[in-house]
């Protein structure tokens, strides 16, 4: 008889994991269990449609439940999972019982809410998954104030998605600048500048006190502050989904996610992906998580080539990270200096100011880039501008991993065309900043 694979989660990596296992194997059963009403579709993306750049909520949606059965795919929507029974190799879901013989873990994270009074009110709203987009693009259209919790990626592209629609927009983060896991405060400071030439107002090294209003949200406090409001967006970070396998007395790491190995095993039979699970931290060689659907689509290649037969491993990560805020593109990788101080690494830094196309070309953009070395290796980068970020982000990812020097990445040769680039690349530039030759 063929094995049975049961996947609990419909997200990025739970439909990977049993998308790849389809391929390596044609004869294995595949059921995917997930408790939202649609399947693989990419919430990342919910930001552009509030602001109209991409037209509709649909076109986030990889496939149809219908793809996936030609796949001999079973696909069970609105089916919540309750327990794992490690002993008997089953599953609950919906009040039944079902039996694997091999199980991937990919239940995925969940907004973390702040516990403040007026949670309740009308016009609360949290930005992750499909629905959740929805109900927000529909408050739009009576809003005159917002207020976003939380400067990460989603938090700054849905603030400037309100802005580009005439809403009234205010952004509070409690860390002392924006993008605090992505970058250091010079760093941010251009994204600040960025968004406050938009409209938007900044209020960093605040917490959100309170929400206010009789039914509706009506303004909220921050700090002695009075701020309007009539919709408040909760973007203040995700935490791991780990419930299921706590009480299936899964272990779980001091960052909160499931402990896996390098072939992403929980226990015999049973793999875990996706933003539920504590990786290692290339730099640092620490606990860490890395939630990113990047990670998430590589981490189920690993546990389903593993589950077929295989032997893939999932190497510690560098985060590579990118988004938009406004016309700018911000992107990091590695550590920043205070995380890096963190893991008692004082960084050698290295800034410069560049252009990404010959200054003679037309809409060349301005570029800065911020390098961080330690022991003569890199161990960071963060790079703004309006174009050619995630070139340069996926070529220092290949670098640091490859365990390139500074002055071997300095000599390393780069091409020229006016349209495309300059001479001498900024990040050759940056690297000139902590070199001696």
């Amino acid at each position: 008889m063929p094995e049975k694979l049961i996947v609990i989660g419909g997200g990025v990596a739970g439909i990977h994991i049993a998308s790849y296992a389809r391929k390596k194997d044609q004869d294995i059963e595949i059921t995917v269990f997930t408790k939202d009403h649609q399947v693989a579709y990419w919430p990342c993306s919910i930001p552009f449609v509030l602001s109209g750049k991409i037209s509709s909520f649909e076109d986030l949606i990889m496939h149809d439940v219908q793809y996936y059965k030609d796949q001999r795919i079973d696909i069970r929507t609105d089916t919540e999972v309750t327990a794992i029974d490690l002993p008997s190799k089953s599953i609950i879901a919906n009040g039944k019982r079902f039996y694997y013989d091999k199980l991937g873990v990919a239940t995925g994270s969940f907004p973390l809410i702040p516990q403040i009074p007026g949670m309740e009110k009308k016009g609360v709203y949290t930005l992750r998954t499909l629905n959740d987009g929805k109900k927000v693009k529909e408050a739009m259209n009576s809003a005159s104030n917002v207020v976003i919790v939380g400067a990460g990626p989603i938090g700054l592209e849905t603030a400037t998605a309100f802005i580009k629609v005439g809403i009234d927009t205010t952004i509070i983060e409690k860390a002392p600048y924006l993008l605090p896991c992505m970058l250091d405060p010079d760093m941010s400071s251009l994204v600040q500048d960025q968004l406050e030439n938009l409209g938007v107002k900044v209020m960093a090294g605040f917490s959100l006190g309170s929400i206010n209003g009789s039914d509706d949200v009506e303004f909220v406090t921050v700090g002695k502050e009075v701020v309007k409001a009539d919709l408040v967006i909760l973007c203040a970070g995700i935490g791991p989904n780990t419930c299921l396998s706590r009480q299936a007395g899964i272990e779980v790491g001091d960052t909160g996610g499931i402990k896996v190995d390098s072939s992403m095993k929980v226990a015999e039979n049973v793999y875990a992906a996706g933003d539920c699970v504590e990786v290692t931290n290339y730099i640092t060689n620490r606990p860490c998580l890395s939630q990113l659907g990047s990670s998430a689509a590589m981490q189920s290649k690993v546990v389903a080539e593993n589950i077929c037969g295989g032997s893939a491993e999932f190497d510690p990560v560098l985060n590579p990270t990118i988004c938009l805020v406004g016309d700018l593109q911000v992107g990091s990788i590695g550590v920043t200096s205070h995380v890096a101080k963190q893991a008692e690494m004082i960084p050698v830094e290295g800034k410069a100011h560049g252009l990404t196309r010959s200054s003679n070309y037309p809409d060349a953009k301005k570029i800065t880039m911020k390098l961080l070395f330690f022991e003569k290796r890199p161990i960071g980068a963060q790079i703004i501008s309006g174009e050619g970020v995630k070139e340069r982000i996926d070529a220092l990812s290949m670098a640091i991993k490859s365990g390139m020097t500074a002055k071997q990445m300095l000599m390393a040769e780069t091409c020229y065309a006016p349209p495309v680039s300059t001479i001498v690349d900024v990040l050759t530039l940056a690297l000139e900043e902590v070199i001696d030759l």
